[in-house]
């Protein structure tokens, strides 16, 4: 599962083992009689919502241009989750960075690729389209499994991304003669950079995902200061954006996995739907930005894609589990 330029995560993956390996900060559970669930399901709800402010943020700034943008975020995010890895204590990290090997520098540089994409995309399309687009990632997924590991997916799965091939039509069509195409084109190459890194990430499941993120988000900002001009955005700005990586990337990562430590992952992946919902929403309410009819419609054929790609994934693996216990 990708979660726009925030989560590298499987959720196939994710319900029939404990998650505490991969949690940014452990959240305490409710003490007594109260069911972790609830906690869970808010933290499910929050976790989305805090990835759809970033819309709002990058259109707000004035002074800090796309690779700033990046930098900074990036910046944010790394700090934010430096600071956690201190307090959960090092050793562990260190430990787990280098028994990742090559596939943890592979996964490293899709998930910095993603975080300096997505801003850059952001940039040069309308929110809407991004999030929309990037939407398609868990898509692309099992085509890249079938053609790379050879994993044949379910049916449904493949008429899910039959779909989702179909919604990005008027989307991509209606920004060809807005300008808008190579913004369009840098959302599906993070969309594509997110599935990518999934299917790395399944051969470090024992690893803690965490330091790899920091390091990501250090890349990313190393890489955007290079190109930007980061000492010319304003204090105001650089607050801003250093404020948004955190809150988006620490923040919205430790919400999510802790949602996965109490909850199946389906629903939990149903959850983050609320993004490219709420995301538009709010960067039409606060900066008046309309998303294109065009990609209403695209964006809920491929939501609608998503969600029969969650079901038939779960028709997977109850399939599986009932066999394994027959």
């Amino acid at each position: 599962m990708y979660v726009t330029g925030h989560a590298m995560l499987p959720l196939d993956s994710a319900p029939n083992r404990p998650l505490d390996h991969i949690t940014a900060v452990q959240i305490p559970s409710p003490s007594g009689h109260r069911d972790p669930r609830l906690l869970a399901l808010a933290a499910a709800i929050l976790a989305p919502l805090t990835w759809s402010v970033g819309g709002v943020v990058m259109r707000s700034v004035e002074s800090a241009g796309p690779w700033d943008q990046a930098g900074w975020r990036s910046f944010g995010g790394a700090l934010a989750l430096l600071v956690l890895l201190a307090l959960r204590g090092g050793a562990p990290a260190i430990r787990d960075m280098r028994a990742a090997g090559w596939a943890g520098v592979a996964s490293m540089v899709c998930v910095g690729g993603t975080f300096v994409i997505h801003v850059l995309a952001m940039n040069a399309t309308s929110v809407a389209n991004v999030l929309f687009l990037q939407t398609a990632s868990p898509l692309l997924m099992p085509l890249l499994a079938w053609a790379v590991l050879r994993e044949r997916p379910h049916r449904l799965t493949l008429v899910a991304v039959a779909l989702a091939i179909a919604g990005l039509f008027p989307i991509v069509a209606a920004s060809v003669g807005g300008g808008r195409l190579a913004g369009d084109m840098l959302a599906l190459l993070t969309a594509t950079c997110g599935a990518i890194n999934v299917l790395i990430v399944r051969r470090l499941k024992a690893l803690d995902l965490v330091p790899l993120a920091a390091l990501a988000a250090a890349l990313a900002a190393a890489i955007s200061f290079a190109v930007g001009a980061p000492l010319d955005v304003s204090a105001v700005d650089i607050a801003a954006l250093v404020l948004l990586g955190a809150f988006q990337i620490a923040v919205g990562l430790s919400l999510f996995f802790f949602a996965l430590r109490h909850l199946p992952a389906a629903p939990v992946a149903l959850l983050t739907l609320l993004e490219p919902v709420a995301g538009p929403l709010l960067v039409w309410a606060v900066v008046g930005e309309v998303p294109p009819e065009a990609t209403l419609l695209g964006g809920s054929i491929i939501l609608g894609a998503l969600i029969l790609s969650i079901i038939a994934t779960t028709i997977g693996r109850s399939t599986s589990t009932a066999r394994a216990t027959t």
